[in-house]
């Protein structure tokens, strides 16, 4: 299977990820056959990216649903992680498509725990089309809402 570290420099500099974003090296395997994934964090805030080709698309040549809800999924599931500090696993997802994605847009977001308990916490996440930093929230592609079931001990 493909790893990150085998993308050459040429391949990441075709795809275009804008300043500051990085290549995602820690992927598991049905995330890395989407990307290739890119990120850029600073202490509080963070955002996960990728640039849309034609795989992502479906057959009216606009980005898929299920390939949004999963890139919704990533970026909750980092949320989590980034702020409770423990592992998780979806129990719910909501998501609500509020404009088209194509192939060849940069597709970026970020998520935020709005509340965690001992076992369970629940995250907010949006993504629109772009290259700037800001969020457009009145131009998001998607927003979401999940629920997440928290592992290992607190």
């Amino acid at each position: 299977m493909r790893q990150p570290t085998d993308i050459d420099e040429a391949e990441i500099a075709a795809l275009a990820p804008p300043e500051p974003f990085r290549l995602s090296l820690r992927r598991g395997p049905f995330t890395l056959h989407n990307g290739p994934w890119f990120h850029w964090a600073e202490e509080k805030d963070w955002r996960q990216g990728v640039r849309l080709v034609e795989r992502h698309c479906n057959s009216r040549e606009i980005v898929h649903g299920g390939f949004l809800s999963s890139f919704a999924d990533g970026l909750a599931a980092t949320a989590v992680f980034r702020e409770v500090k423990r592992s998780s696993v979806t129990i719910k997802l909501n998501t609500e498509f509020l404009r088209s994605a194509k192939s060849g847009e940069w597709l970026q977001g970020t998520a935020y725990v709005t509340r965690a308990t001992g076992k369970t916490a629940f995250v907010d996440a949006v993504a629109w089309v772009g290259e700037g930093a800001d969020i457009p929230m009145d131009n998001l592609v998607f927003r979401s809402a999940a629920v997440f079931r928290l592992l290992g001990a607190r």
